[in-house]
């Protein structure tokens, strides 16, 4: 998948807002999204006009983040919103109106957009809406990835028998079945950890590929929704593959390299409140990238960890990202093409963690994201948090199921 620029249009309502700007920007860029923003690529004494007007016409795609301040400057011409609103006119007149994504944060107001928007549909991340959901959507909005639509089914034909009482309706060719996620999970959950009431640590490596194989089984998404996502406070995301590699190694959603370490399966004995905790130990780096242990301390800082993208040609050679998303790499001192042969991969080349859930488990809350990513990164600093972190867990909310 082509990697994708986006440019982010704002109004610096208030440091809070600022923050939460931030917080999807780095979102975005960890799942793969060259992120233009002033607060990073703008220094003083820069052409702002410039920088906007680049920024909107040399990207793929630009989020208008629309608050009431947001709305006021750009239906009223005012400050660098209102020049933006102009450039944005211009290139919406010209048949480009999908290249911009109106995305709702906390507007008061009837007026849910600017003008210029006329009627369009739009993504809200209010708060109480800002969840995995929606920004899964978002990102496939970004990537252009198109709703999954069902198959055409046979035609209705007035002459067929209509279906004897108590005749069992499977379900159509391909389909996954009617299965409720989160019962499912829960269901599995007991299949692999039979008799775990409260917490269960392990650590034997042949122990933890036993009990996800059982626990992360295809099928992972049904009709009504996907089995599980991994959460990380604001990065959360689907798991739609799970793959024992060997020993302690696995490969999640074709792309993320896990090196195991150990995992604990929690269950309150709510059948809604299961979940696994998964930590990896650090695997070495790819070679392909200058480094040095500051690189690594300034990603921790930030991220609470620190990985590498890479391109894997034919399961076996390593080449850059850059060379992954150009579609060739030097082989043996002569640019080869490998298009068809190269798949994207993450490494962790520091320790990592997260949490399998359901998708309607209490941890799948925006007000919640914060305080679970202190909580993990806390754990990888050794911090004696996760009794806390289970308590809090316990504590929120039920979902609307």
């Amino acid at each position: 998948m082509t990697e994708k620029r986006v440019f982010i249009s704002y109004s610096h309502d208030s440091e809070a807002h600022k923050d939460w700007v931030r917080g999807l920007a780095e979102f975005l860029m960890k799942n793969g999204i060259e992120i233009v923003f002033d607060q990073w690529d703008v220094r003083l004494g820069d052409d702002l006009p410039g920088f906007m007007e680049k920024g909107i016409r040399d990207t793929d795609r630009v989020l208008v983040i629309c608050t009431d301040a947001y709305i006021q400057k750009a239906n009223s011409g005012s400050g660098g919103v209102g020049y933006e609103k102009t450039i944005v006119t211009t290139e919406i007149m010209s048949g480009n109106r999908r290249k911009f994504i109106p995305v709702i944060r906390a507007v008061a107001g009837d007026n849910k957009m600017p003008t210029f928007f006329g009627a369009a549909l739009y993504l809200d991340l209010s708060d109480g809406k800002d969840g995995h959901e929606p920004r899964h959507q978002l990102i496939r909005e970004i990537y252009d990835v198109p709703p999954s639509k069902p198959g055409l089914g046979i035609p209705f034909i007035p002459s067929q028998a209509p279906t004897k009482e108590g005749q069992s309706n499977r379900a159509s060719p391909g389909s996954l079945g009617g299965a409720d996620p989160i019962l499912e999970f829960s269901n599995r959950f007991g299949r692999a950890f039979p008799g775990v009431r409260g917490i269960q640590w392990i650590d034997d490596e042949e122990t933890i590929a036993e009990r996800l194989s059982i626990l992360l089984k295809q099928p992972l998404v049904f009709e009504k929704g996907t089995l599980a996502g991994w959460w990380r406070g604001p990065q959360n995301l689907h798991i739609d593959q799970f793959e024992h590699i060997e020993s302690s190694h696995f490969l999640m959603n074709d792309v993320e390299e896990l090196n195991i370490r150990r995992i604990a399966a929690v269950n309150p004995n709510i059948y809604h409140r299961k979940f696994v905790y998964v930590e990896t130990r650090e695997d070495p780096p790819t070679g392909l990238y200058p480094s040095s242990p500051d690189d690594i301390i300034r990603q921790i800082e930030t991220f609470g960890y620190a990985n590498e993208e890479y391109g894997l040609v034919d399961d076996r050679l390593p080449v850059t990202r850059a060379e992954y998303d150009d579609g060739a790499a030097i082989i043996e001192s002569k640019p080869v093409d490998i298009i068809d042969r190269v798949v994207l991969r993450l490494r962790y080349i520091t320790p990592y963690n997260f949490l399998i859930a359901p998708f309607e488990s209490p941890i799948n809350n925006s007000a919640f994201d914060d305080t679970l990513l202190d909580f993990l990164n806390r754990l990888l600093q050794s911090d004696d948090v996760f009794a806390p972190m289970c308590n809090t867990i316990l504590r929120l909310p039920k979902k609307n199921f």
